[in-house]
């Protein structure tokens, strides 16, 4: 009775989980570091882990993940997500990193990939990660191209969406979108699934097919189970509204849907959201929003050189339109002299 006591108080609740995967969506990292290193046991508790190191990859904080995932593949061997995590980790570091150590990381990382895969089979992220290293590293590395596509085919006897996912990225790496985007046209399922349609609204893009792209996007946003696919789609329609002429209505509602679900998070994209949606305001003629849109940005430290040309040209349209409408000042009435 006592070690089912002790059990029970060392696993962290259901409750807990959702509250830190909510912090870890809505990008509010710090705040959800600060919350789970209170916790005296959060190291024994592998979802904690999970959670931790994707914060860590998120921020690019790659080597603070890799110290903490050595440390969890540890204490969790047959945790097929650790695992899967590490290996993505040491993956990214390589191609990062020193090149004498690049090699030896990306096989370590392989490694763990291939291990998350056999401790759980329909383990999709570390198969599509494995295709993908496969496909576009260089032989030397441990590249194999002719392996990628046999493992991309055997995907497909188990979850056609997901091999089409792997073969369309396979051809985007060999520099082949049209291709990618004839393969997704082609076999792309119904009801569609929102990856395929965030892959090819990305390819439209890519090729400049800005209308194409719009709706497909807008598909990917309504199909989206996972939040950070649907804000990521929400985004990028209200890019392009700004940046293709789309529908602007539709492109404020959904900067305003993402700026709420960011909003006051570590979110290194909303200093952009936000100057698209006052972009927006301004060519909808809601001059007063776009000011408090803008207003809101001039003390933003953006290291980019576009992101500060809109920003300064923004401003100055707003200030000449406020002038051009700024009420003439009324000369004060004179008493009448008898």
């Amino acid at each position: 009775m006592k070690a089912l006591l002790l059990f029970i108080a060392a696993t962290v609740s259901s409750a807990d989980i959702s509250h830190y995967e909510q912090l870890l969506a809505s990008a509010r990292y710090t705040e959800l570091e600060h919350q789970l290193i209170q916790q005296p046991d959060y190291k024994q508790q592998g979802e904690l882990l999970v959670i931790y190191a994707r914060a860590l990859i998120n921020q690019q904080r790659l080597e603070d993940a890799n110290t903490l995932l050595n440390y969890a593949i540890e204490q969790f061997p047959q945790n097929s997500e650790l695992n899967y995590l590490a290996g993505l980790s040491k993956i990214r570091l390589a191609s990062d990193g020193n090149v004498f150590a690049a090699k030896e990381r990306a096989a370590r990382g392989v490694a763990l990939l291939q291990k998350a895969v056999s401790l759980k089979p329909d383990h999709y992220a570390a198969r599509q990660a494995l295709i993908d290293f496969y496909s576009i590293a260089p032989a030397a590395a441990g590249g194999d191209k002719e392996l990628a596509n046999s493992m991309a085919a055997q995907l497909a006897e188990e979850n056609p969406a997901q091999a089409l996912l792997a073969r369309s990225r396979i051809l985007l790496n060999e520099k082949k979108p049209t291709e990618a985007l004839a393969l997704l046209n082609s076999m792309i399922p119904d009801p569609p699934n929102a990856r395929l349609l965030a892959r090819k609204a990305q390819i439209l893009n890519e090729l400049a097919l800005y209308d194409e792209a719009f709706v497909n996007y807008r598909q990917a946003a309504e199909h989206a189970t996972d939040l950070t696919d649907k804000y990521n789609a929400l985004y990028h329609i209200g890019r392009l509204a700004v940046t293709a002429d789309q529908d602007a209505m539709a492109g404020i509602t959904a900067l305003q849907q993402y700026l709420e679900f960011y909003r006051d998070s570590e979110n290194k994209t909303l200093p952009w959201a936000t100057l698209r949606l006052a972009q927006l305001m301004y060519r909808t003629g809601d001059t007063f929003e776009a000011s408090l849109l803008v207003a809101g940005l001039t003390n933003a430290q953006v290291e980019n050189e576009e992101f500060n040309l809109i920003l300064v040209s923004l401003l100055s349209a707003l200030k000449t339109k406020e002038a051009k409408a700024e009420p003439e000042h009324q000369t004060e009435d004179k008493p009448q002299q008898i």
